[in-house]
C-alpha cells in the first residue's frame, strides 16, 4: 500500500481565524498539599470578551481533566459556541454562561460552559441549560458534552455547581440543566433520582469512548487482529489492483491539504448518508452550519499538528476520506524503544465518508489501517472510537471505555413540573 503525502501548495493561504491573546486573570489548581477542604466557588461568564479571555485557563485545565480530548478543548468549545450558540442553531437563544469554579487563591478547578436551548411541550415553552457540545434540536457534532474538572477536584467541582445552579433554580429562569462529565465516585451507591430543596437531581450512565491499547510495533497489532480482518487488509488492496488500477493513500496533515480534505470529506460523508449501497448512516454535517465549524475547527487542529485527515484516491480523484483527531506529538528518536510512551497520547477517530463505488473495497478500513500503522510508527499509545460503536471499532480490538455521569437538574416549580409533564406525554404517545 503506498502512503503519499502531497506537499502544500505554496500559492495556498487561509486567513488565521485564531481568537486574539487577552491577558487573563484565571489559572488551573494544583491539588490542596495540606489535606485541608477546599472552599470552592462558582463564577458565570457570560459576554464574549470574558469568554476570549478564559482560552490559558481553558487550555491548562483541559490538560489536567481525567480524560483529555480535543472535544474538550479550546479549539472546538470557541468553534462550537461562535457557530452554535451565537448563530442560535436549531432551538439555541443565543444567551449563554460559563461557570467557573474557584479553588484556593482564585484558581480555577472547574470550567462548565452551558447555553440556553428552548423547550417546547404542550404546557408551553421552557428553557434547557446545555453544555456545549450536546443539543436536543440540531446534530452536536460530538459526543463529548463539554464539563471540564481538575482530575483532583472532579467531585467537589460539581458539586460546587450543582449549588450554584440550584440557587438560581428559585428564581424560575430555566427548566432543567445538564452536566456531563465527571467520572463516577469507585463504588459509591447513588440514587438515579434525588429529591431536594428547589431542584430535582436525576443521574444515569452514559458510555465514555471505545478504547484501542496500541502496541509498540505494527505486526504485532496486525496479528492480534482476527483472522477475516488480517485477510481483508492483504485481499482488499489485491483486488483494488485488479479492478481499479492505480489508487492512493495519503495522510493530509498541514493547513492547505487539510483545507482540501476537508471539503472532500464533507462531500463524501454527506454522499454516504445519502446512499443506498450498504448500512445506512446518518448525516452529522447536515447543514452550512455545521459545515463551516467543520472547516474552522479543522484549520485551527491543523495549525497546531492536531489532526490527520486521510483519504483514498483513484483516477475518479477522492473517494473515501476519514479525519482523525491528534494528541500534538513531542519528537522522538526512537519511539518504538520509547519506554513510556506516555508522550503520545491518545487519538480520536472522527467522522468519514466515501463514494459508492469504493464501497465494496472496504475503502474506510484500508484508511484506517494506514492511519494506524503511521500512527504506531510515531509512538502513539491509544486511540478512541465513538461510544457504542462496537461493531465498527471492535474489529480494530476495541473495548468499552470508563462511563461518566450525566447529571440532569429539574428546577422544581410549577411551570417546569407542568412541563416536563407534558413531555413526558408526548413522548409516551409517540411511543419513545
Amino acid at each position: 500500500m503506498e502512503i503519499l503525502t502531497r506537499p502544500s501548495p505554496t500559492a495556498f493561504r487561509r486567513a488565521n481565524i485564531a481568537v486574539p491573546a487577552v491577558a487573563t486573570a484565571y489559572r488551573a489548581s494544583p491539588q490542596p498539599q495540606d489535606g485541608r477542604r477546599e472552599r470552592l466557588r462558582c463564577q458565570a461568564v457570560t459576554t464574549a470578551i470574558e469568554f476570549h479571555r478564559l482560552k490559558a485557563a481553558w487550555l491548562e485545565l483541559a490538560a489536567q481533566c481525567r480524560r483529555p480530548s480535543p472535544f474538550r478543548g479550546w479549539d472546538f468549545a470557541v468553534e462550537w459556541w461562535r457557530h452554535f450558540v451565537l448563530g442560535q442553531v436549531g432551538r439555541a437563544t443565543g444567551n449563554f454562561q460559563i461557570i467557573l469554579v474557584h479553588g484556593d487563591d482564585d484558581l480555577v478547578v472547574g470550567i462548565v460552559p452551558l447555553y440556553e436551548e428552548r423547550t417546547k411541550g404542550a404546557a408551553g415553552v421552557g428553557l434547557r441549560l446545555q453544555p456545549f457540545g450536546r443539543s436536543y434540536s440540531f446534530e452536536a457534532m460530538s459526543d463529548e458534552p463539554i464539563a471540564l474538572f481538575h482530575r483532583e477536584h472532579e467531585r467537589a467541582a460539581l458539586e460546587a455547581v450543582k449549588a450554584y445552579l440550584t440557587q438560581h433554580a428559585r428564581a424560575g429562569t430555566w427548566d432543567i440543566a445538564v452536566i456531563r462529565g465527571a467520572t463516577p465516585a469507585a463504588g459509591a451507591r447513588r440514587a438515579p433520582v434525588r429529591l431536594k430543596p428547589h431542584t430535582a437531581e436525576v443521574v444515569r450512565p452514559a458510555d465514555g469512548p471505545m478504547l484501542v491499547r496500541l502496541p509498540r510495533r505494527w505486526d504485532v497489532f496486525r496479528k492480534g487482529l482476527s483472522k477475516s480482518m488480517r485477510d481483508n487488509l492483504s485481499y482488499y488492496p489485491k483486488r483494488l489492483d485488479r479492478e481499479v488500477g492505480a489508487w492512493a493513500i495519503r495522510a493530509a496533515r498541514t493547513v492547505p491539504e487539510v483545507a482540501l480534505a476537508t471539503e472532500a470529506l464533507i462531500a463524501l460523508h454527506r454522499e454516504r448518508s445519502r446512499s443506498r449501497v450498504g448500512k445506512p448512516h446518518c448525516d452529522h454535517i447536515p447543514t452550512a452550519t455545521h459545515a463551516a465549524f467543520m472547516r474552522r475547527w479543522f484549520q485551527r487542529l491543523a495549525r497546531r499538528g492536531a489532526i490527520t485527515v486521510m483519504v483514498f484516491e483513484t483516477s475518479a480523484g477522492i473517494r473515501a476520506a476519514q479525519a482523525f483527531l491528534e494528541p500534538v506529538f513531542e519528537p522522538v528518536a526512537n519511539p518504538l524503544s520509547d519506554p513510556s510512551r506516555e508522550h503520545a497520547g491518545s487519538a480520536d477517530v472522527y467522522y468519514s465518508g466515501h463514494g459508492e463505488d469504493v464501497y465494496r473495497f472496504s475503502a474506510l478500513t484500508l484508511l484506517t489501517a494506514a492511519w494506524l500503522q503511521q500512527s504506531i510508527a510515531r509512538g502513539m499509545a491509544s486511540v478512541r472510537f465513538p461510544p457504542g460503536s462496537l461493531s465498527w471499532s471492535g474489529r480494530w480490538g476495541a473495548s468499552p471505555g470508563e462511563a461518566v455521569d450525566e447529571l440532569s437538574l429539574y428546577a422544581m416549580n410549577s411551570g417546569t413540573v407542568l412541563r416536563a409533564i407534558a413531555r413526558r406525554c408526548s413522548l409516551r404517545l409517540r411511543g419513545d
